[in-house]
């Protein structure tokens, strides 16, 4: 019996052998005719790949982003194209805008400018982020967190727009469930994590376009020269204490950081200025910006600036808001961050 159990345990083990040396070597054969050739992505890497393919789009020869004038040298910003559902993060170098990294996101369902609460619209402007909120402390929905946009802005106010709670957020969930937001922009957790890294809060910027588009070059360039001019020549006039020289540079329809009409604001310049024996100035701009759905007729800097005279000093984050008439600039607005 045993002698029996053991001739069956040999041809058994033989056997065994065998068909392992067999299937080692189709393996190996398997393995020789699959050299070079590329493992796909997994299924859930979709969103990596869009973010490569996008990351080729180039301005056309001779054009720049017809928002963007100029930013301040290695500072970054963000570019929302609700048409094609794309946040592009690009960085200025030297006076040119480099494309850094494109995310896939969403937008609202209505595919219109904000304009009421409630409307299921993104809007479309520019914007600022000013805060940053974490996850932790908010709905589930919004994922690792959110960055909060100064929406309704200035120019938002001065058209009526009303609403609030715009932001960028993210989401634990893939983006194709939903495939719309309520009205904020909205990107997978994974890529809200990489964008903290290059967001400064109060200084960048984030514009939302229907559809990107581009102006010539020489133009913008033309237009930036304008626009730190106009400063240089704004902050001389201020200087100098003469309230009518320092008046010319501003809009009848302007409207101060704390609410005061044009003549409002003059009257208190003219008294301010009466008392004052100097005034000393340091600005440092951050972004010059046009706003695209008002044809680059309304301009947007960003600036600090540091106010000194005999009896009073200042240091405040602020935002200018011009606009072009009959070829010249005027301040129509101000807005302390």
């Amino acid at each position: 019996m045993k002698n029996n159990y053991r001739k069956f345990y040999r041809i058994f083990l033989i056997l065994f052998l065998l068909s392992f040396s067999a299937n080692l070597f189709m393996l190996t054969l398997y393995l020789k005719e699959r050299k070079g050739v590329p493992t796909p992505l997994p299924k859930e890497s979709k969103g990596i790949q869009e973010v490569k393919e996008t990351q080729e789009i180039k301005a056309p020869l001779g054009m720049v982003l017809l928002p963007f004038v100029h930013i301040k040298n290695k500072d970054y910003f963000l570019l929302c194209d609700k048409q094609s559902k794309i946040l592009h993060l690009y960085r200025s170098e030297e006076g040119a805008f480099s494309l850094i990294k494109s995310y896939p996101c969403i937008v609202g369902s209505n595919n219109v400018d904000k304009k009421e609460p409630g409307d299921l619209a993104t809007p479309e402007g520019i914007y600022f982020l000013t805060s940053f909120l974490a996850g932790k402390d908010l709905p589930e929905k919004y994922g690792y967190g959110a960055f909060v946009l100064n929406y309704p802005n200035f120019l938002d106010k001065k058209e009526g727009k009303k609403g609030s709670g715009i932001w960028l957020h993210g989401s634990s969930d893939r983006l194709e469930r939903p495939p719309f937001s309520e009205g904020c922009i909205v990107v997978k957790d994974e890529f809200l994590k990489e964008l903290i890294r290059f967001i400064k809060i109060g200084d960048t910027p984030m514009v939302i376009v229907d559809t990107i588009q581009y102006k010539p070059v020489e133009e913008q360039q033309g237009v930036f020269q304008l626009l730190s001019q106009f400063l240089k020549d704004w902050k001389t006039a201020w200087e100098s204490r003469d309230s009518a020289k320092y008046l010319s540079f501003y809009s009848r329809d302007f409207v101060s950081s704390d609410g005061k009409s044009y003549q409002k604001f003059k009257e208190y310049k003219y008294r301010v200025n009466q008392s004052k024996k100097f005034i000393q100035l340091q600005m440092d701009p951050k972004c010059f910006l046009l706003s695209q759905k008002d044809g680059g007729q309304i301009a947007v800097v960003r600036m600090n600036q540091d106010y000194r005279s005999d009896n009073f000093k200042s240091y405040s984050r602020k935002i200018l808001y011009l606009k072009e008439k009959q070829g010249k600039w005027e301040i129509i607005g101000e807005v302390t961050l």
